[in-house]
């Protein structure tokens, strides 16, 4: 499957994301006011582990692609070779950016279920800007190419096999309860996640591993954003 496709024509990203934030706030709600919540058990089961088992591919690529990129982690953008050195990653950042339109359907669902409280400002916001964000990295990724965005998606896609693995397990229904106990500690893991890629960026940006250019301004923004609005949501589930 050739993943440049949805990245091919940028109006194909901005109709997606218009349409998603269209039913998540006003067609899905209008179509679903008079009918029952969908259950979707057997559709939400093949969709979390599916999605659990792409990102854990795609975490093995880009394991591999560290590792024999380390020693080039301060010259990326300034390598010569830049092209030969960065072909791989690149490739797996199209499988990312592909992921990510996936990760829509997250909140489809939640709509056609009327699961309303799942819908956080948090939620659209993680959702959509990560589309936004790496669209903008591709498009750019002669001056968005830096060692710290290849171990953020390694992290990212890691989290992610845990994350959607729990839902897979969950969407079975009540008699999964008693093994899914560490459920309170996914959203930990998911600020633990993002506190680690902030500080591995600050520490490439002060070492002048990486220059702090607009790209980064960008990203180290928006990953400052997601830490405290995962913070707020965990404080709140935590008073619940």
């Amino acid at each position: 499957m050739d993943y440049k496709v949805l990245f091919a024509n940028r109006t194909a990203e901005v109709l997606i994301i218009a349409v998603y934030l269209l039913f998540i706030f006003w067609i899905g709600p209008a179509f679903m006011r008079n009918r029952k919540p969908y259950i979707l058990r057997k559709t939400l089961i093949c969709y979390n582990f599916l999605q659990s088992a792409l990102n854990a591919y795609l975490a093995y690529k880009v394991f591999f692609d560290i590792w024999g990129k380390w020693d080039l982690r301060c010259n990326m953008r300034d390598n010569p070779n830049f092209d030969a050195v960065f072909k791989v990653s690149l490739q797996n950042f199209y499988y990312y950016y592909f992921l990510k339109f996936v990760d829509l359907l997250d909140t489809v669902f939640f709509v056609i279920r009327k699961k309303k409280n799942q819908i956080t400002f948090l939620h659209v916001v993680h959702h959509a800007g990560m589309v936004i964000i790496i669209n903008w990295g591709l498009r750019l990724y002669r001056d968005a190419a830096a060692h710290y965005t290849i171990i953020c998606l390694l992290m990212n896609t890691t989290v992610h096999v845990i994350m959607y693995f729990y839902y897979g397990l969950a969407a079975f229904g009540p008699s999964m309860g008693k093994y899914l106990w560490w459920k309170k500690y996914l959203t930990l893991v998911q600020i633990i996640q993002i506190f680690c890629m902030i500080l591995y960026m600050t520490i490439t940006f002060l070492t002048g591993c990486d220059e702090f250019r607009l790209f980064d301004k960008l990203s180290f923004s928006f990953f400052a954003l997601n830490f405290f609005l995962f913070i707020n949501f965990y404080q709140k589930s935590q008073k619940e």
